[in-house]
């Protein structure tokens, strides 16, 4: 959470050192520093996303400034599962930017995930080798129309003594937390086992969006949540946790609502959207409507 009295200071721009083209040798990321059992549901999980196919992007193909891209950080929490990093937007923020833009001088959509969470977070880039790369998704659709891609990370290193550092850039970010991945997933079923859903909710609403099709609106909240989870952010996440526990999300869309690549087309053919639409920011946990 960041101080009310201090002011956030970025650590000069520094690019990491990430390749360019991610190929085949990264389904071999090397998982053994993780403190979780090799046949453990999170160990599996991380497998099934490393094993994600490969996404072909040419920025030449989109306008670089029609591009943006996001990063989601997942971590090894205390019970031996898998949680994401998530940021409540600054009340100072006057729009609700779809992800980090591409900048001319990014060389990949990773570079970009990686130094907006740089700028926002205070994400440490000079050690590269603390994260491993899982994948990138199929692009999103943020409410001002820009192409998202969800860039997948996980933390190698121990949650308990990295996740105390980070520190939220205060003109951007009002709070960082941590929230369980397969806990979404949970909520959308009847099925919950033990999981303690007294202090939660799952709700969505169906809505019209670009070319008047349906949209559907999640939001999941909790009491321990400094602001719920919804829009757009909800989506990527429902689509990480149902590759991850390779399970389906019964509520995922509403009737009719197209898929993401027709959406896209739209999006760059302005069908509508930047105006009233319902989309939140993507990965950030959005302050409730008023």
């Amino acid at each position: 959470m960041a101080s009310e009295t201090s002011t956030y200071h970025p650590p000069p721009a520094k690019r990491p050192e990430v390749s360019r083209k991610h190929d085949e040798e990264d389904t071999c990321l090397d998982l053994s520093s993780l403190n979780i059992r090799p046949n453990s549901e999170a160990m599996e999980a991380l497998h099934r996303l490393s094993k994600l196919p490969k996404i072909d992007i040419d920025l030449k193909t989109i306008p670089v400034r029609r591009v943006a891209a996001v990063l989601v950080l997942l971590h090894v929490n205390a019970q031996g599962g898998l949680s994401v990093t998530l940021t409540t937007r600054s009340s100072r923020l006057r729009s609700h930017p779809g992800g980090g833009r591409v900048e001319e001088t990014d060389d990949s959509v990773v570079t970009t995930a990686l130094r907006e969470s740089s700028e926002e977070i205070g994400l440490p880039l000079d050690n590269m080798e603390q994260y491993g790369f899982l994948g990138i998704l199929t692009p999103f659709v943020s409410r001002n129309l820009l192409i998202v891609y969800p860039i997948i990370y996980v933390l190698l290193r121990p949650a308990a003594e990295f996740l105390p550092r980070l520190v939220a850039n205060e003109d951007e970010v009002a709070n960082i937390f941590h929230w369980p991945l397969q806990d979404l997933i949970r909520l959308d079923s009847s099925k919950t086992g033990n999981l303690d859903l007294s202090n939660s909710a799952y709700t969505y609403r169906d809505v019209r969006w670009m070319n008047s099709k349906p949209y559907r609106w999640h939001s999941f909240s909790h009491d321990s949540m400094p602001s719920p989870i919804t829009g757009l952010t909800a989506d990527i996440l429902i689509t990480v946790a149902t590759l991850a526990f390779n399970v389906k999300f019964e509520a995922m869309k509403a009737p009719g609502q197209e898929d993401w690549p027709i959406l896209i087309k739209w999006a760059l053919e302005n069908k509508g959207g930047q105006d009233g639409d319902e989309h939140s920011l993507i990965r950030r946990a959005t302050q409730p409507e008023p």
